[in-house]
């Protein structure tokens, strides 16, 4: 499996606190590293040459800049275009013009935050298993 951090970048305390439960309860041996704000996750990666995330999980409504935002501005610049980081949008928007524009952007995934922490253990379940059998030029 693959052993590189995963990211998630999310400026909710809360959820953020319950996505570190859900990691913790699901034993992922994976650093788990949170950036609140995604100008914080630029200011990061635009220092390192090259870093291998097993994959971004990002909220889209944050405040500075958005998840889209940080997205396209990743998209954007072909240093970390060709990286190909999966990034994961998760977020409580449903509406299609954003969930369209994400795709539009190349995000691997788009995921609605459940209600329950159970429901939280299974997509993460789901999301860990999926990208720890993908292959791709950064696993």
């Amino acid at each position: 499996m693959n052993n590189n951090p995963i990211v998630i970048i999310d400026d909710d305390a809360d959820d953020v606190e319950m996505f570190k439960q859900a990691f913790g309860e699901l034993e992922v041996e994976n650093e788990i590293i949170v950036f609140r704000d995604g100008l914080e996750f630029l200011d990061f990666i635009n220092t390192m040459d090259k870093k291998s995330f097993f994959f971004i999980l990002c909220d889209i409504n944050m405040n500075n800049i958005s998840g889209l935002e940080l997205k396209q501005e990743l998209y954007d610049n072909e240093k970390w275009r060709l990286e190909c980081i999966p990034f994961l949008f998760f977020s409580t928007s449903e509406a299609p013009r954003t969930i369209n524009k994400a795709y539009s952007l190349n995000v691997q995934g788009y995921f609605v935050k459940p209600n329950s922490i159970d429901e939280l253990k299974d997509m993460f379940h789901a999301m860990i298993k999926y990208w720890g059998y993908s292959q791709h030029p950064n696993s």
